[in-house]
C-alpha cells in the first residue's frame, strides 16, 4: 500500500458465493471512511472518490502549463529575466522594478494565475507601474485595459494623461478599444481635464484619470 494509504480495518465478506477481502479506508484529504476491496490497495491513491476526482481535475487544468514552451511558463520567464537581466530597451524601461520571492519559482505564478483568470487571450499586467511583479500589483488584462493605463509620455506638456496641447487649445480625448475619442477643444486646461474625467466616470472605464 501507498504512503497516503489509510487502512481503518479489514474484514471477510462473501459476495456472488465468494469470500472477499474488504476494506475500510480513511481519505487523507477529507478524512471520510469509505470501503473498496483490499487487492485495490496495491495502487489505489488513498483518497475517496470525490477527492481523487478533485485531484484528478487539477491535474488536467495544469497539465502542459508547466512545459517551458507553454505561453503561461514564457510569460514566468521573461518576467523574471526582466528583473533580473534585463537587455536592450529593457534596461531603462525596468530599472528598479522587482519580482517577490514567491514568484521565484514557477509552481506558485502558475497557481495565482490560474484562480485569477489567466487565459491564452490576456497578459501579465502590473496595476501600478511604479511597483514591482507581486500577487497585489498584478492582473491579467486585454489590450484596452493596458493601453487604458498608459501613463502620460515625455512628450506631454500638459501634466495630465489624455490632455495635450493643439494649435492653441487644450485637448481631451480617450483611447479605447484601438479608437480615440475626441472629447473637444478648450482655452483652459482645468476644463479639458474636467471633460475628460468626466467621461470616464460616465462611462466607467478604466483609464487613469487626468
Amino acid at each position: 500500500m501507498g504512503s497516503n494509504v489509510i487502512l481503518v480495518r479489514k474484514a471477510l465478506v462473501e459476495i456472488s458465493g465468494s469470500r472477499r477481502s474488504i476494506g475500510v479506508f480513511r481519505c487523507p484529504e477529507c478524512l471520510v471512511e469509505f470501503e473498496t476491496r483490499m487487492e485495490r490497495a496495491k495502487v489505489m491513491t488513498g483518497l475517496c472518490i470525490p477527492c481523487a476526482n478533485k485531484a484528478a481535475g487539477k491535474k488536467r487544468a495544469t497539465h502542459g502549463l508547466n512545459n517551458s514552451n507553454s505561453r503561461l511558463h514564457v510569460t514566468w520567464a521573461n518576467m523574471k529575466r526582466r528583473c533580473l537581466k534585463p537587455r536592450g530597451s529593457e534596461i531603462q524601461k525596468y530599472h528598479g522594478v522587482t519580482l517577490c520571492e514567491e514568484w521565484m519559482s514557477f509552481e506558485p505564478f502558475m497557481e495565482w494565475s490560474l484562480a485569477n483568470g489567466y487565459t491564452d487571450e490576456l497578459t501579465l499586467d502590473r496595476i501600478e507601474s511604479s511597483k514591482g511583479y507581486e500577487p497585489g500589483n498584478c492582473r491579467y488584462a486585454d489590450y484596452n485595459v493596458q493601453a487604458a493605463n498608459r501613463k502620460k509620455t515625455d512628450k506631454n506638456t500638459s501634466g495630465h494623461v489624455g490632455v495635450s496641447w493643439d494649435r492653441g487649445r487644450w485637448c481631451a480625448k480617450v483611447q479605447w478599444q484601438k479608437k480615440q475619442i475626441h472629447l473637444g477643444r478648450f482655452k483652459d486646461l482645468r476644463d479639458a481635464v474636467r471633460a475628460r474625467n468626466d467621461y470616464l466616470a460616465a462611462h466607467d472605464l478604466p483609464h487613469l484619470r487626468a
